[in-house]
């Protein structure tokens, strides 16, 4: 539920924020303030349908649109084929609809673990002291804001892809959960949650991030 809701308000917010980037300073304004998370967008999309086995006909990881063609707007595109009667290339559809999110947080994880160690792990029982320079604290700000501008925007095609498998998906994790319950929930729970904080936790620097790029946007707007 936390993720759902920490990732649906961040998609909601990159949005936006690309509107009023587009607004301001033209579409090709999205790659050089977007760009990095724009490329960890695309990649995520053709590493998980190659996990789940869909053929990859057509990758671009960065697109710079023709500003005279209306309908050129894609920054990026990944095109895949799969067999509608694998189930599980079906419930690979559900991953590769959303695997921008999941991309662009193990990106933020590892890039605050390298430039900002102790950061994720300040809440936590075993939080470490933080280690921060200026030059890497600057670098990290510039990262995580690209990445939070560009990286999160879920499209209308990757949700209507996500929702082609979603039932498939639901079998699949009711199956493992009674597998898991059965066998060894404690164990399984105690190793999962020190990864999920770290999640939350990106998650929700990113979304402050993103907040904060849509204040300073409006502002802008305002003054023009």
């Amino acid at each position: 539920m936390i993720p759902t809701l920490l990732g649906g308000c961040l998609s909601l917010t990159s949005r936006r924020n690309k509107q009023l980037i587009v607004n301001l300073w033209g579409i090709k304004a999205q790659i050089f303030l977007g760009g990095l998370g724009i490329i960890i967008h695309e990649l995520s999309h053709s590493l998980v349908a190659l996990l789940f086995g869909h053929r990859i006909t057509r990758v671009q990881l960065l697109h710079f649109p023709n500003p005279a063609d209306p309908d050129d707007n894609s920054l990026g595109s990944v095109d895949h084929q799969w067999n509608n009667r694998s189930f599980y290339q079906r419930v690979g559809n559900v991953f590769i609809g959303i695997a921008p999110i999941i991309g662009n947080v193990a990106a933020l994880i590892f890039l605050t673990n390298w430039l900002m160690p102790g950061l994720l792990s300040l809440f936590s029982s075993t939080a470490a002291p933080l280690n921060l320079t200026l030059g890497k604290s600057i670098l990290w700000l510039f990262l995580v804001t690209n990445i939070s501008i560009g990286g999160f925007d879920l499209s209308s095609a990757d949700l209507k892809n996500s929702a082609s498998g979603l039932l498939a998906l639901f079998t699949a994790i009711l199956a493992i959960s009674l597998i898991i319950g059965l066998l060894a929930p404690t164990t399984f729970f105690t190793w999962l949650q020190p990864w999920l904080s770290q999640c939350y936790l990106a998650l929700g620097i990113s979304l402050v991030f993103a907040l904060i790029t849509l204040i300073l946007l409006h502002l802008v707007s305002w003054h023009q």
